[in-house]
């Protein structure tokens, strides 16, 4: 028999009366090395001085040693904090069969990760999850479109006031929306409010999984969740963090499956293929990414040529990139083709008023390094990649911007095959992120 015990006011799990064996099983389980390299040090999750690991591991430890043969006990001390809500759900948002799915499992497992595509109504899943337990609630974000987005929703769906903790403001309520930022320079223990649920949006990101990680064990609720529209598939360290703070993948939503049900567009995909009369020459890849693709002349006019067509076809075109001086030039190449275009980056000044340009019609294309995550914008029906890069999660999470629900259910993902080897290898990267993502929707 082994005991784990859960310390009222903790996010870890106290390993107790095991044999001396177990405690080096689960170390191992729980290490991993934070590259590939040959003299890289095992980092472990398991803490074999105080012997104990992340909360959100807890299930991930207790098959390990099922499969052992070993019988496992759980003890949890913690109690469920926080103040009644009263919440008054606006009848508009009637749930899916899929989210009602979500919900249940949710308050059934008390944490994990919801992994729904974009465009699924994630957030209308947390809100419900919030609605159901009826108690005061902290939502974490990573931007401040996210922020403020999340806040309209919690006044608009649950007719709530939320605070605000993030982009220099801190005033609490019942139900907060909080930036990660902002919890890690002010810490969580200034929060005020006591909090029954914890959740996490956009809780896949890898890149900042030490922050998540930080800030995530720092706080000790049993209600705690993650919303992702793409799980990993593997478990590498920054995953392990992930999982350590709020469990498992729980519950999943195909993308394909929704767009089976017209939830979500149907999306049609198309490749733009360019000559380059001169090659790149660069050998540092920062180098290589200016040459080749932000300055690449005959890349940017293929690019254009394809949104100028899109636009005038009747779409609302988004075009991803990841530098600004590229959207900038792109922008402007636009416009001397006749076309309405805007850029929009985190350094925009007037960037609100650009998106509500974008909305009503005004602006044809927005360029933009801003809208890889969360901000909503139904209006987008087709999608050029011109930044490159090779990461999958991004990927998916860019081009899901334009796979809203519309009528006419198709929605237009356009990508660059580069030609030199380093950046093919990055097309054919984002290829296959695509192919399993959107499976028999991909053609083959």
């Amino acid at each position: 028999m082994v005991v784990f015990r859960i310390p009222e006011g903790s996010a870890r799990v106290k390993v107790e009366r095991a044999d001396p064996k177990v405690y080096f099983q689960i170390y191992n389980l729980l290490s991993f090395r934070r590259d590939f390299g040959r003299w890289d040090k095992a980092e472990s999750l398991y803490d074999p001085y105080t012997n104990t690991f992340p909360v959100g591991l807890l299930p991930r430890v207790k098959k390990f040693l099922n499969s052992k043969g070993y019988r496992v006990r759980v003890k949890d001390e913690r109690v469920v904090e926080g103040v009644k809500l009263n919440s008054e759900w606006n009848p508009k948002y009637e749930l899916r069969k899929y989210q009602k799915k979500a919900v249940k499992k949710a308050l059934r497992e008390k944490m994990g990760v919801l992994a729904l595509p974009v465009g699924s109504g994630k957030t209308i899943v947390g809100l419900r999850i919030i609605h159901e337990l009826d108690l005061s609630a902290l939502i974490i974000v990573h931007t401040k479109e996210l922020l403020y987005q999340w806040a309209e929703k919690v006044e608009d769906v649950l007719g709530i006031k939320a605070g605000i903790v993030g982009d220099n403001k801190w005033k609490e309520g019942p139900v907060t929306v909080a930036m990660i930022q902002t919890l890690l320079s002010r810490g969580t223990d200034k929060l005020e409010n006591p909090y029954a649920v914890v959740l996490f949006d956009e809780c896949h990101r890898t890149s900042a999984a030490e922050k998540f990680y930080q800030v995530g064990m720092s706080l000790s609720q049993v209600y705690r969740f993650g919303l992702s529209a793409t799980p990993w598939r593997r478990l590498r360290g920054e995953e392990m963090k992930i999982e350590g703070v709020v469990g498992p993948v729980i519950y999943e939503v195909r993308a394909e499956d929704l767009i089976d049900e017209g939830f979500l567009a149907r999306p049609r995909f198309e490749i733009i293929e360019y000559e380059s009369k001169m090659p790149a020459l660069a050998d540092r890849y920062k180098e290589l990414y200016e040459e080749a693709i932000m300055e690449n002349e005959d890349r940017n006019r293929a690019i254009v040529e394809k949104a100028v067509e899109l636009a005038r076809a009747g779409h609302r075109v988004l075009v991803d990139v990841r530098r600004i001086d590229h959207g900038e030039l792109l922008a402007k190449m636009l416009r001397e083709k006749g076309i309405n275009a805007e850029f929009l980056s985190s350094q925009s000044p007037n960037r609100w008023e650009i998106l509500e340009k974008f909305k009503e019609g005004e602006v044809q294309v927005l360029v933009s390094t801003l809208l890889k995550e969360g901000v909503d914008i139904p209006e987008i029906s087709a999608i050029i990649l011109a930044g490159g890069g090779k990461s999958d999660i991004m990927t998916i999470q860019t081009i899901g911007r334009a796979l809203r629900p519309k009528a006419g259910g198709e929605a237009v993902i356009v990508d660059v095959k580069d030609t030199d080897p380093l950046l093919f290898t990055h097309f054919l990267e984002r290829q296959k992120a695509l192919k399993q993502y959107y499976g028999r929707y991909y053609p083959d």
